[in-house]
Order: C-alpha cells, then sequence, then structure tokens
C-alpha cells in the first residue's frame, strides 16, 4: 500500500506566536496544493500537503528545497520554487472578518469576476470567512475552500451571545476533527452520551472543546445536554411553534435527527406538522405527541409547492450526504424516489481530498488530466488507448482547481445526474426490456444502434455489468453511434498486411484507438478483437471493460467515478478528460427511468479522511 499524504490542517488551530528570526524566514505556499516530503528529494515519500497561501517557516535550505515548518508543527522539504519568502510572524492572519450571505443564494467563484467558472454557491445566512476585498470582490474561505464572491451580497454577521453551551452527543460514536469539515484530521472520538462545550456553530460544523483544545463535530449529532426521549411540554412553553406541510408524498418521521436513528412512522404529502425548532437541516416535531425529528428541506409554509421544487418527488429523505455526518454508512438516496429500493453507502477513504488532488495534478501536468473550455466533452486517453469521438482541439491541461472540482463528490451529490457517477456498475440488474431499450435505440438518428437492445442487455448479462451504464458509456464515446469507429471502417489490410477480402469492423468504445490515428488504430483495434458485427463489438466490448475495470479484482473501478479517477494506479484511468465520468452520467440519468420499480439501484459514494 502506498503511503498516503495527510492534508495539513492549518486554518483552525490556535498557535503561539513565533519570531521570524528565531529559527528562519517566513515562507508563503504559491500553489494550490504543495507536497512536502520527509527528504530533499522528489524520490522522497510525502510526509504532507501544503495548500496556497499557507504560511511556513523555512528552517533550512539544500540544494533547491527548503525545510519547513507548517502552522500545525508539521516538518518537511518542499521545492523552494513554490515558496514565497515573506516578512511577519509565523502565524496565519487573525484579521480576516467572517460575514454572512445577504442573498437568497451566490456564486462562489475561481476568480474576481463573473467570467471565472462557479465552484459552489451559497445560500442565505451562510457565514463566511473574508481574506480581502478588491474592486467589488471579496476573497473568501468557505468549508475549506479558497473563491470569490460579490461583495454587495455578504453582511456583517448578526450579533449573538459568546456565551457557551453545553450539548451532549446523540451518536453511538463521532468524530471529533481539527478543522470544520471531513478532510480535517481526525484528533478522536466522543461516545454517546458525552457532554461538551460547544464554543460556536457554523455551517453544520459546533467547535467544541476537546481535551483542552479547540475541535470541530457535525452538529447533527449534538443535543441539548439532558434532553429526553420523551415529551416534556414544559420543556419549549418559552418557544413558539410554527405549523408546517409536508411537501413530498413521504417523509419518514425518525426518534433523532439523523438518519441513523429508528423510524417512528410517516407523514405523507399535504399533512401538517407542528415545527418546534430546526438545525442543521433536521426539523424536531410533534409526532403522536412526542418528539420526533424529519428533514426540514420537506416541509413548507403552505400547501403549495413551486415547479422549482427539484426534490419534491423524494420520499426517502435521509439527507445524509451533505458531507458533514461522521457516522452514518448507509442510507437512502435523494432525488431517487421514483425508483423502488434506491440505497447509497458511503465508503471511507484513508487520503484526503487535498493528496488525491496533488496526484491528478502531476498527472495533468503530462497532459493525464485534460479539460476543454466551453463546450467541455470527452477526450482520448492515450495511456489507455481509449478513444472519444466527442472530443475536441481544444482541450488543455486541467488546472488544480477544475481537478478539485470534478473530483469533489460534494459538487455531485444533490442532482439525480450526480449521483449517477456513483451507482455501481458491477453487476447485471434485470428490469430493462428489449422492447424499451429499443424504443430509445431507435429514436436516435443515423445510428448504428437501431434494435440493438438485445445485444446490449446480453452482453451486460453475460459479464456482469450495469444495462444503463454501457449503453450510456457507447453514446458518450461515439457520438450517439454517428462517429467514424462507430459507423464501422473497412479495412483491407491490417497493419501493413494486404487482407484476402475486406473486411468491416467496428468499435464503440475507443479500445485501442490513438488519438493522433484513432481511425486507423481504432479499427485495427476492432480487427485483432474480431469485431465485424454490431453485436459481436458490444459483447466483446463488455467483456474487456468488465475484465479491466469494473469486475477486476485489482483495480475494482465499479463506478463510472472510479474508472476516471484512481488514487492508486492513477495511470490506470479510462480517459483524461476531468469531465467524462459527469457526461456519461447524464445519459444514464436519461435512462434510469428504463428500470422497473422492482429493480434495486446501490450507489457508493467516497468520502474522503
Amino acid at each position: 500500500m502506498k503511503k498516503k499524504a495527510a492534508l495539513a490542517t492549518l486554518a483552525v488551530l490556535p498557535l503561539t506566536m513565533v519570531n521570524a528570526h528565531a529559527d528562519g524566514e517566513i515562507g508563503i505556499v504559491t500553489i494550490n496544493y504543495l507536497n512536502v516530503r520527509n527528504e530533499p528529494t522528489a524520490e522522497s515519500s510525502i510526509s504532507f500537503v501544503a495548500k496556497k497561501d499557507d504560511k511556513v517557516l523555512i528552517k533550512d535550505s539544500s540544494n533547491g528545497w527548503y525545510k519547513i515548518k507548517a502552522e500545525s508543527g508539521q516538518e518537511g522539504w518542499a521545492s523552494s520554487k513554490y515558496i514565497a519568502k515573506s516578512n511577519g510572524d509565523f502565524l496565519r492572519t487573525s484579521t480576516n472578518k467572517e460575514k454572512q450571505v445577504t442573498s437568497n443564494s451566490l456564486n462562489m467563484r475561481n476568480g474576481a469576476g463573473t467570467s471565472y467558472r462557479v465552484i459552489t454557491v451559497l445560500k442565505k445566512g451562510q457565514k463566511v470567512e473574508v481574506i480581502s476585498e478588491s474592486n467589488g470582490w471579496s476573497k473568501i474561505k468557505y468549508d475549506g475552500r479558497l473563491g470569490y464572491v460579490s461583495s454587495s451580497y455578504l453582511g456583517d454577521v448578526s450579533s449573538s451571545t459568546n456565551k457557551s453551551k453545553t450539548k451532549q452527543v446523540n451518536t453511538t460514536s463521532l468524530n471529533v476533527r481539527s478543522g470544520p469539515n471531513t478532510s480535517y484530521g481526525v484528533l478522536g472520538k466522543l461516545q454517546k452520551g458525552s457532554k461538551v462545550e460547544v464554543i460556536s456553530e457554523s455551517n453544520g460544523w459546533s467547535k467544541i472543546k476537546y481535551n483542552g483544545k479547540d475541535g470541530y463535530v457535525s452538529s447533527m449529532y449534538l443535543s441539548d445536554a439532558g434532553q429526553s426521549d420523551t415529551n416534556n411540554s414544559s420543556q419549549d412553553t418559552d418557544k413558539k411553534n410554527t405549523n408546517k406541510f409536508v411537501n413530498t408524498a413521504s417523509l419518514n418521521v425518525r426518534s433523532g435527527p439523523g438518519s441513523t436513528y429508528s423510524k417512528l412512522g410517516k407523514v405523507y404529502k399535504g399533512s401538517k406538522v407542528t415545527v418546534m425548532s430546526e438545525s442543521s437541516g433536521w426539523a424536531k416535531i410533534n409526532f403522536n405527541n412526542k418528539e420526533a425529528f424529519v428533514v426540514g428541506n420537506y416541509l413548507a409554509d403552505s400547501t403549495d409547492t413551486s415547479d422549482d421544487n427539484t426534490n419534491n418527488n423524494n420520499s426517502n429523505n435521509n439527507s445524509n450526504n451533505n458531507g458533514n455526518n461522521d457516522s452514518t454508512t448507509s442510507g437512502q438516496v435523494n432525488g431517487m424516489a421514483n425508483i423502488s429500493g434506491a440505497k447509497i453507502d458511503y465508503k471511507s477513504l484513508n487520503y484526503t481530498l487535498a493528496s488525491h488532488v496533488s496526484k491528478q495534478v502531476e498527472k495533468a501536468t503530462a497532459g493525464g488530466n485534460v479539460i476543454a473550455p466551453g463546450n467541455r466533452k470527452s477526450t482520448p486517453s492515450p495511456e489507455f488507448s481509449t478513444f472519444s469521438a466527442q472530443r475536441t482541439s481544444s482541450f488543455v491541461n486541467a488546472s488544480s482547481s477544475d481537478i478539485e472540482y470534478y473530483l469533489n463528490p460534494k459538487n455531485f451529490t444533490n442532482t439525480t445526474k450526480g449521483m449517477m457517477q456513483f451507482l455501481k456498475i458491477n453487476s447485471y440488474r434485470s428490469g430493462i426490456s428489449e422492447s424499451s431499450l429499443n424504443s430509445y435505440l431507435n429514436g436516435l438518428s443515423s445510428s448504428v444502434f437501431k434494435n440493438q437492445g438485445a445485444a446490449f442487455i446480453n452482453a451486460a448479462k453475460k459479464y456482469n455489468i450495469d444495462v444503463v451504464y454501457l449503453v450510456s458509456h457507447a453514446m458518450w464515446e461515439t457520438a450517439y453511434g454517428k462517429s467514424t469507429l462507430a459507423q464501422g471502417q473497412t479495412l483491407t489490410s491490417y497493419k501493413g498486411q494486404a487482407l484476402s477480402k475486406p473486411v468491416k469492423v467496428y468499435n464503440f468504445f475507443g479500445i485501442g484507438a490513438i488519438d493522433k490515428s484513432a481511425n486507423v488504430s481504432g479499427a485495427e483495434a476492432a480487427y485483432s478483437n474480431g469485431w465485424t458485427s454490431i453485436e459481436a463489438t458490444i459483447d466483446g466490448s463488455a467483456k474487456w471493460i468488465s475484465q479491466n475495470y469494473v469486475n477486476s479484482s485489482k483495480y475494482n473501478q465499479n463506478t463510472i467515478y472510479k474508472m476516471k479517477w484512481n488514487y492508486d494506479y492513477t495511470w490506470h484511468q479510462y480517459a483524461t478528460d476531468v469531465n467524462w465520468a459527469n457526461g456519461i452520467s447524464g445519459i444514464m440519468e436519461n435512462l434510469i427511468g428504463l428500470y422497473s420499480g422492482g429493480s434495486s439501484l446501490v450507489f457508493e459514494v467516497p468520502q474522503y479522511k
């Protein structure tokens, strides 16, 4: 197993002021992610990863390397090219100001201007750390990420008392982290019933005192100290209860504010419920004269619903894919209520998002991760000899911010399309009929896939892969069956040797095609595999993908997210386009409804350390 890089958690730990001249000079990291190694050589193992604008203490230098000490106390060697010397004390500035969003939604971008890409969308009332302001734009830090927002839509945080509050843990085991998100390191664990001193709360995370130091836990798993499971009407006599209405088909009622709590029952669309309080996405309600909890997103002030509410058809309502849940390992998928039995599993990874980004950035410098500005379509993968007909000539090496966006599951788990990246595709699911699939395929213009529903279903069943994935992948790679490789090419020779008679071959997944000679190399690969008919090509391609990716015991790339992003084997990725998995997921979203109600869908969402 390769040694995993750990993210340096520098932003929130209280630090003692260190004189810059005591040990050396102060340096500022100038690139998004900087590997800090155990020895001053590129071959040395990675100790940790520093991020852009981190302050470090330069303790020594050797042949283009600085020995540095991070504010977390971690030490190691880093390339001096990416560290700028600075004056000042070894302490992250504490002059940053906390503000809150004043508009209903606010785009957070990767640059100061509306032409820059949107990283995420902030909601009204969310708090951000403002680092600097210039020309109407604020550089901010939110959820551990840097970005820019329009200063016009930020306001001062409403004043509140600084008095701490005692709460208790309401889940079996709760991670205490060094910063307010799951990318920060784990300091320890709290057991159910443990009482903690909550200093402040922001964006679903509570700052607490832990062993005399500051730590952070998910607010969802804290309750008021001494709170009883039985109703005590005197507890809420001074609070104003509000009536709200259920705006989804059915909504689970649970015994606590989290999907790990037991179900007490259901409430149905249009039902009126009495809401006592709301916190971290959960509403405390009166249910059969007892306190209970439901997901607050599925309650409305009136029975009217808006066409803008895209989640009104959700009956599962286990809102546990928000990235803050340190104890939940499984649940149901938001936005998937129309498909019976949809389940989600969270897979804990033993490395950080930052360390994975760092590895993929290194690959990008060699052309291994690219992006198409503007239209962002698929590109060939020279390392794996696969080719997509949807590539363009405008691909450039992906930046670290591009890679971080597409690599971060949190950017895709809030929509059905995004969730398709995490559908487990390493098993055949019955439920799609040949006639329904043919109806889709026959609606494609100028496509070679007419009436090939049986071929896709039979291949998926034979090699134990998902039908929707197999069809969607073929559509993406061939521009819906219109590419030259898909339409078929007639060969009169093979690798310079004349054939006894012309042979027509097909290639639907870019297998063996090299971008500089895609049609020739792709056709030769098809000939060598015997892909001389549409049915044989679908069958052989499914076998190749199943053996090399989806059902490979070595690589286990059983989602399209993992087919694109592979931490341990970065060279074993199906495509170089960072948008590849996202592109295919859009087609999968359109086809997923072909499954009958009895089909069970399972999703695997990675959770970075």
